[in-house]
């Protein structure tokens, strides 16, 4: 899996654009910085998003939601190194109870994880992403990549037969093809052509 920068901030967009709900039993930020550097990502403007967003950290370093942003903003500006340490300050400080935002912090930096190569540990982090949300059909369909990558095509498989398990909608045609052109067995191969069974139904 090579994710860069530009197509993880595009996954932010989509984030934004569905809306992490937020939920009655605790409070999210609402500085100012802050909520106008999310808004600015929401709009594509990286470079206010980054300044704004700065200044929240440098106000309120324990805000966790903010650094979970940059790692987002630093990835996206090929910054790896600012990215992982705003990503580990993120899982670091988002309070417990906030299950949607703890797993996109541990999926952002599962996607920095297989930026490096290091693909152990971004399995590691992606499935406790999908251990805190276990509905999210997108987090099926990075693991499963991964495991494209590192070779495991059973359990790749698996994945992406639960993703669409979750949401016949999930766009992983791309994935299916690489699937097709590398599964090692005949077997293998006709249980991803039942998996893509499943697409045709949408």
């Amino acid at each position: 899996m090579k994710t860069t920068g530009k197509s993880l901030f595009t996954l932010l967009i989509i984030m934004l654009t569905c809306g992490i709900s937020y939920a009655e039993n605790f409070n999210r930020p609402e500085s100012e910085n802050y909520v106008k550097g999310v808004t600015a990502l929401n709009n594509g403007d990286i470079e206010n998003a980054y300044k704004l967003l700065n200044a929240e950290i440098e106000n309120n370093p324990d805000n966790g939601y903010a650094h979970c942003y940059m790692s987002l903003i630093c990835n996206a500006c090929d910054d790896i190194v600012l990215a992982m340490q705003a990503a580990n300050s993120s899982i670091e400080l988002i309070p417990e109870s906030d299950n949607e935002y703890r797993s996109f912090a541990y999926y952002t930096r599962s996607i920095l994880w297989g930026n490096l190569g290091k693909w152990d540990k971004a399995i590691d982090d992606i499935t406790k992403s999908i251990e805190i949300n276990p509905n999210d059909a997108e987090s099926f369909k990075t693991r499963a990549e991964i495991y494209v990558n590192t070779k495991h095509y059973e359990e790749a498989i698996d994945d992406l037969n639960h993703a669409l398990t979750i949401d016949s909608n999930t766009d992983v045609t791309d994935l299916m093809m690489k699937l097709i052109e590398s599964v090692p067995t005949d077997e293998l191969a006709e249980k991803v052509t039942n998996v893509m069974g499943l697409m045709s139904l949408k």
